[in-house]
């Protein structure tokens, strides 16, 4: 996987997903992101988007069917300790879900603090589809997002939505077409960096930060009863 950084003259830190596929997520991506965030702490908002056409489509199935439980407890657990660094990122992450955002994809789009769709890209925490339980940090995450009264009705059955629905859902925030998705993120980026930094921070971390430590507290044991049910 192909991660990039760039920092942009209103310090807004743009970070690219891009395997010229589908961006499909292995351990190793979730190494670089986590680096990327820590690398460029100067930045006064973060961009996490994707490549044309698709944001990301998940965790990397064939990866999975290669490394056993083993492999799949591991890639679990450094999805969980990543999407937790992105939720608790003091400053204003925007996500530039360029396409589908699929899965872990619309995990990572509820992780940052602003989402903006592709039209035509499809969503959806589909875990139940593929006989998958959803793990806690997938939980959480759409606790904090997701309409109290379509969150059963959404995650149950693991239903896949258009673009326009993940917005009235809590998916994400608005809708642009895909040629402007990353300059929207980019100009909402700016503008919530144009907020008192430390106060947006402090009520972030008030908002998120005793569910993040749960979470991260609870990951080895959540993973490992996850894992335990799953035929590889």
């Amino acid at each position: 996987m192909a991660i990039s950084r760039e920092v942009d003259d209103a310090g807004v830190l743009t970070i690219t997903l891009d395997d010229g596929e589908k961006n499909a997520l292995v351990p190793e991506t979730f190494d670089a992101l986590i680096d990327a965030f820590d690398a460029d702490t100067d930045a006064q908002a973060v961009v996490l988007a994707g490549r044309p056409g698709i944001f990301t489509a998940g965790l990397n199935v064939k990866w999975m069917a290669a490394n056993g439980g083993a492999g799949v407890e591991r890639l679990l657990v450094r999805f969980g300790e990543c999407l937790m660094r992105v939720w608790t990122d003091p400053r204003p992450t925007v996500c530039a879900a360029t396409g589908h955002a699929i899965a872990a994809g619309t995990m990572f789009a509820m992780a940052c603090d602003h989402a903006v769709a592709a039209e035509g890209g499809w969503w959806g925490l589909t875990e139940t589809q593929i006989d998958f339980e959803l793990p806690e940090f997938g939980i959480a995450l759409a606790r904090h997002n997701v309409r109290t009264d379509r969150l059963e009705d959404l995650l149950l059955p693991g239903r896949r939505i258009d673009a326009a629905a993940a917005v009235e859902a809590g998916f994400a925030d608005e809708v642009v077409a895909a040629d402007d998705v990353l300059a929207t993120a980019r100009a909402r980026a700016a503008e919530l960096a144009s907020l008192p930094s430390r106060s947006y921070a402090g009520t972030k971390r008030r908002l998120r930060a005793t569910d993040a430590q749960a979470v991260l507290a609870g990951l080895p044991t959540d993973i490992a009863a996850l894992t335990a049910h799953l035929p590889v």
